[in-house]
């Protein structure tokens, strides 16, 4: 099978990228023939979409679809597979490939068809579905969630309306969500899609080796970006009201906040950023991983990665993340935003030591959900599919 990868790099690297190159090296390892075509937003440096030209071709990008059209017919692969199109790259990738009769798969690694920042969030609304349904989403542009401005956010809506009108989105055969959860999302949506066209494929991460929990120390770990929306503040009112040893590894806007609620209380330790032999090393012998978020989250890696080392999950109970963790088997959930919840799920946890071994064998069984070889085999079956069945949905453009 001939696959022909295409991605859209942002100016600072995320964890699509990651995934993009993951997926290539997968398919190679297991003899596919694939060709990748990137793109950066180099040129988009803030103000680059307040400028007439750049604003049309984040619109659409003829150039983009003539370099995708000319792989299209030299490599001639049996399906075109698209991570991020988002900005230089635009829908007119999909419909350079659709031209030539070729089926289109289109991952979705955050809700930006459907919300002008991706995330289903706001300052002071966590999470936020105002714009989910909304086929102009007048809410984005008022609040100015995409680059905190006003002109920016219209714009990026206005590419995103335009394309649900013409039919562009439609015309993908399938979209590739990461959870049950998000597939409800996507499907409730302005973007109309049939239920056949969304699908679910987790992302996968390498097995990094299980943890003899009978080796595990007494403190708990905190590992991710430093910022509201991942429930920090939280986790450090749950360390002010009672004493268990923490660790805290991460960076991001409240990282001063953090280091100064951390150097007044002893039992407290955090490490700012680290490598990543060391978080991988805290995450094999911590009791458990605390994830405290307060929003949807799509599917941090950090769980993954604590399902391959058979780590317990305290974890809150927000939607998504409690269909990822399943409370009493591969950890336990607490009331999103309440420490005083989280306070006793933790005491439940340090007086139930036996449970760590369940635990952690439960969640190296999960792990096999997301490892490598379960990853392949789910998107070689879509691939096989779609090169046995007609593609779907049509475009104006």
């Amino acid at each position: 099978m001939r696959v022909l990868l295409i991605h859209n790099y942002y100016q600072q690297a995320g964890g699509e990228d990651t995934v993009f190159q993951q997926e290539a090296d997968l398919l190679r390892e297991h003899g596919l023939a694939v060709e990748t075509i990137t793109f950066t937003n180099e040129s988009f440096d803030g103000t680059a979409l307040s400028k007439l030209g750049a604003a049309t071709r984040s619109l659409y990008n003829t150039k983009s679809a003539n370099r995708v059209k000319q792989a299209i017919d030299r490599f001639r692969p049996d399906v075109v597979h698209i991570h991020n199109l988002f900005y230089t790259a635009t829908a007119a990738v999909i419909r350079a490939a659709k031209q030539r009769g070729v089926p289109v798969v289109m991952t979705v690694h955050n809700y930006r068809l459907v919300c002008v920042n991706g995330l289903l969030m706001r300052e002071g609304k966590i999470p936020c579905e105002t714009c989910l349904s909304q086929l102009v989403p007048l809410a984005g542009i008022r609040h100015a969630c995409f680059r905190q401005s006003h002109l920016q956010s219209a714009q990026l809506s206005f590419i995103t309306l335009l394309h649900k009108l013409t039919g562009i989105w439609r015309s993908v055969d399938r979209f590739v969500v990461l959870t049950d959860f998000a597939r409800q999302k996507i499907l409730s949506s302005s973007l109309r899609l049939s239920p056949s066209q969304v699908v679910v494929k987790p992302n996968f991460v390498p097995d990094v080796g299980y943890a003899d929990p009978r080796q595990r120390q007494d403190y708990f770990l905190f590992i991710g970006r430093l910022s509201p929306e991942k429930g920090i503040s939280t986790l450090l009112e749950a360390a002010q009201k009672k004493v268990f040893r923490l660790k805290i590894i991460g960076d991001g806007p409240l990282n001063e906040d953090v280091s100064r609620v951390a150097a007044t209380l002893p039992h407290v330790e955090f490490t700012g950023w680290q490598d990543r032999s060391t978080v991988l090393e805290a995450l094999k012998t911590c009791r458990a991983l605390i994830v405290p978020s307060v929003w949807y989250e799509g599917l941090p890696t950090v769980i993954l990665e604590a399902f391959a080392t058979g780590t317990p999950i305290i974890c809150s109970d927000q939607d998504n993340l409690n269909q990822i963790v399943v409370d009493g088997k591969t950890g336990l959930l607490f009331k999103t935003g309440n420490s005083d919840d989280l306070n006793r799920v933790i005491d439940r946890l340090s007086q139930q030591p036996e449970q760590l071994e369940l635990y952690a064998q439960t969640s190296r069984q999960e792990y096999k959900r997301y490892s490598k070889e379960a990853s392949y085999q789910a998107i070689i079956r879509l691939y096989n599919e779609l090169n046995r069945v007609e593609p779907v949905g049509s475009y104006l453009l």
